[in-house]
């Protein structure tokens, strides 16, 4: 019989899977750091952007209904389908954003770009579960690619994609839960879980709503689950359902009669599927080529589905998709990443959804490519040792891409202007490059691309009437009648058309006509504060004390800052000799905005009338500090100060 010898081990036996490299595989804690950090190091720069005037202006500038956490706010957080998206945990967390930050831009993309580290630190994990313990480097690598990728840029580095970093996390859960529930149990809990982080998914986005789909390809392939399809098909009912509810909403707010190229597209259906293999074709390109990204891809109104680059990309998902099924047996991984590509793309390719300004777009692929990074965490694993320099090489050359892409999105004047460089043809980035020219009062810059967007779209209502702007604030008022009447002309609704129309009117002496014009603002947008303080200035004009202090009063009602209009109040109130109510009309001025100059100046001349010379003083100096070139602060400082 043999006999152990004392103080001798077996040696250790080789497991069989393990794959080169190992061996030397990360430590399990220090990796998912280390992803961490880096997403966090290329994307910092984005956190000194700006608010760009894509959609930040709409949810953020000029948006009261998201700041806090007040009832009328939590209403509107929870109601509303603001520009055609229903996503109230996304509104949530801009709310927290301004409770800390106001409207200071640093704070929403630094929540961006944490969002964005943690959702590659999810994927790691995710990764490791799917690629296994012995895939070496692959797990970080195939989290490196997904989180550096300069397709990334667009969903972290602009405010309004809150949405993609915030569906990101809760998806990236959600998957994260249900391999937990599959592979190590208890099984009942965390399928619960998974449920409810894809229900606070889809309240982040409803891109998410192939999870399902996406679940069912991961039961066959990683997790094999043929033995118990039915039990895998009954655990996606719930699934299932809140897919349901979120794509019928969604498709409920698509807009109807859409005018231009995706009007074009609505009545073709043969372009629309073209478009869509197009656009699958152009985002796996993009992903394997991340050269050449731009914040808007156009294509002409005229396109045929026979165009070549339709017809390549169609030969190209065929083939694809022909190959995938065809080597499933030996290669299983590749049908089912390419069956997750394309679900995760369909509910914003063109055979589903129409956008009146692209038709593909960056941000599209945050989580639909995640397949493909796993496809490169694996190709890692699989290499020899020499594998890992090539990928420490390529997660660099995107690090840096990423980082200079980010800069595209510093200001609204470099993201159009880039974009312009990508689609000289977009009469959108012409148009909106020409909105930050102007608020930059770079006026004789702004109205040719105002011009441009014109020629490019003649029925562009809102180049019209910033045109008719642009030449009012450049002095040539008498220019700027006809592009706002042509914008009224266009959409005969455009409120702002209508105000701004009137006091172009009103400043020409055509008192009748302005009249007419701020009713039919007000009646198209009757909480307009602005129309009605510029209504108020007509009717005081006019010597209709009355009708202007309730015009004031509607405008301060709707718009408590409004300063302009309590001090014009205070100056109806005084000449209709009510100096008591008027001062005080002054003073609330002065508490929305203390260097109101105007305001200081009218508060001192009553104070002067009630014979209180020391405080009118105070007003007139209060006055001059704020505006020194106030000439009639300064005359009537000389009169109080005379003895």
């Amino acid at each position: 019989m043999a006999m152990s010898r004392a103080g001798r081990t077996p040696p250790k036996e080789r497991n069989p899977t393990s794959r080169p490299g190992a061996d030397t595989a990360p430590r399990p804690r220090v990796a998912p750091l280390a992803v961490g950090l880096l997403a966090l190091a290329v994307f910092w720069p984005a956190v000194h952007n700006q608010f760009v005037n894509w959609d930040d202006d709409k949810n953020f500038l000029n948006n009261p209904y998201f700041r806090g956490f007040g009832g009328g706010n939590l209403r509107w957080i929870f109601t509303n389908f603001h520009l055609g998206h229903y996503h109230p945990l996304t509104w949530v967390s801009l709310a927290l954003d301004y409770s800390f930050w106001g409207l200071d831009p640093t704070g929403y993309h630094l929540t961006n770009v944490l969002l964005h580290a943690a959702n590659a630190v999810l994927f790691y994990f995710v990764a490791r579960r799917l690629l296994g313990g012995a895939a070496g480097w692959g797990p970080v690598f195939a989290a490196l690619v997904f989180a550096v990728h300069p397709l990334r840029v667009e969903s972290v580095a602009w405010a309004s994609e809150r949405r993609d970093v915030l569906s990101g996390l809760f998806y990236l859960l959600a998957v994260l839960a249900y391999l937990r529930a599959q592979q190590e149990g208890p099984k009942r809990p965390w399928l619960a879980a998974s449920v409810a982080a894809f229900g606070a998914a889809l309240l982040s986005k409803v891109i998410v709503v192939s999870l399902p789909v996406v679940l069912l390809v991961l039961d066959a392939y990683p997790l094999r689950r043929w033995a118990e399809w039915k039990t895998a098909l009954a655990e996606k009912i719930p699934y299932l359902a809140l897919a349901g509810a979120a794509a019928v909403a969604a498709l409920a707010l698509q807009p109807t009669g859409v005018a231009g190229f995706a009007g074009h597209v609505a009545v073709l259906p043969g372009l629309r599927l073209g478009l869509s293999l197009y656009g699958l074709a152009f985002y796996l390109w993009k992903t394997v080529a991340p050269f050449g990204l731009y914040p808007q891809y156009v294509m002409g109104a005229q396109i045929s589905p026979l165009d070549w680059r339709i017809v390549l990309s169609a030969a190209v998902v065929v083939a694809i998709t022909v190959a995938a099924v065809a080597l499933r047996r030996r290669w299983p991984a590749g049908l089912a990443v390419w069956i997750c590509y394309v679900a995760g793309l369909l509910p914003v390719l063109s055979i589903v959804r129409v956008d009146p300004q692209q038709y593909v777009a960056d941000h599209h692929t945050y989580l639909a490519t995640l397949g493909l990074a796993l496809l490169a965490g694996a190709g890692l694993a699989a290499l020899p040792g020499r594998g890992r320099g090539a990928a420490v090489l390529v997660v660099a050359v995107l690090g840096v891409l990423s980082w200079r892409q980010t800069g595209v999105w510093r200001d609204s004047v470099t993201l159009w202007t880039v974009a312009l460089e990508g689609s000289p043809d977009s009469a959108v980035a012409h148009n909106d490059l020409g909105e930050a020219l102007a608020a930059e009062n770079r006026l004789a810059e702004a109205i040719p691309q105002f011009e441009a967007a014109i020629r490019l779209r003649p029925n562009h209502a809102q180049a019209y009437y910033n045109l008719g702007r642009a030449l009012r604030l450049a002095g040539r008022l008498e220019s700027s009648i006809a592009p706002f009447e042509k914008a009224i002309e266009i959409e005969p609704a455009f409120a702002a058309a209508h105000n701004d129309l009137a006091n172009g009117y009103a400043e020409l002496g055509r008192a009748p006509q302005a009249l007419e014009q701020y009713q039919l603002a007000l009646r198209y947008e009757p909480e307009a504060a602005d129309t009605h303080y510029n209504l108020g200035r007509w009717f005081q004009n006019q010597g209709q004390l009355e009708a202007a202090i309730e015009q004031y009063r509607q405008a301060v009602k709707l718009k408590p800052s409004l300063a302009d209009a309590q001090n014009n109040w205070g100056l109806a109130l005084d000449t209709l000799g009510r100096p008591a109510e008027a001062m005080e009309r002054y003073r609330q001025a002065l508490a929305v905005d203390p260097r109101n100059a105007d305001a200081h100046n009218n508060l001192g001349v009553s104070l002067a009338s009630a014979g209180r010379r020391a405080e009118a003083r105070e007003e007139f100096q209060a006055a001059l500090r704020a505006n020194p070139q106030h000439r009639d602060a300064a005359a009537n400082l000389a009169r109080v100060s005379t003895p």
